[in-house]
């Protein structure tokens, strides 16, 4: 009896009760194979996508720290390879510094050298000129006493006393 007091209150609204029923198992039916089948299939596939999901942001994030890492890794190598090269410029500075410093100091042993060898060709052709001025004061000497003396005065004793004779004269102008 109620049923039909229900028929009869929605049949008011333009709703046929049979076909409700059989809609509402019909609902029922299909709500539990999809509860039992269906449902556990949608949440496996959406584990696994949230698996696969988490994974990638995992990867992404790993990607994100050796990237940095070998951002910080790269930075630091640049850093020392700038190092080692000022420190190459600089012993290369020092090293080519320090051979300056020898071929000046070679330079200077060199003109020094060739100073004391001038002055020595110097003291020599010196030597050498004074000995030939010796010799021809010597020999006018001599030309000029036989001059005066009309004979020949050429022996090697008199020889040897004019030369005495010019270089004690020699000797106290000097």
């Amino acid at each position: 009896m109620h049923i039909l007091i229900l028929a009869d209150l929605l049949g008011g609204f333009g709703v046929n009760l049979i076909a409700f029923l059989s809609q509402l198992v019909s609902f029922g039916i299909v709500f539990l194979l999809l509860w039992r089948w269906g449902l556990p299939a949608i949440l496996s596939t959406m584990e696994k996508r949230q698996a696969v999901i988490r994974e990638g942001v995992e990867n992404a994030e790993k990607a994100k720290r050796d990237l940095e890492e070998a951002t910080r890794r790269a930075d630091e190598l640049m850093l020392e390879a700038r190092r080692q090269a000022q420190d190459t410029i600089a012993q290369a500075a020092k090293a080519a510094e320090g051979e300056a410093n020898r071929i000046r100091e070679d330079a200077h042993a060199q003109a020094e050298q060739i100073s004391k060898q001038q002055v020595a060709r110097i003291q020599q052709e010196a030597a050498r000129a004074y000995a030939d001025l010796n010799r021809l004061v010597v020999n006018l000497s001599i030309n000029a006493a036989s001059k005066v003396i009309s004979k020949s005065v050429d022996s090697s004793d008199n020889r040897r006393l004019v030369e005495e004779f010019v270089s004690t004269s020699q000797t106290k102008e000097q």
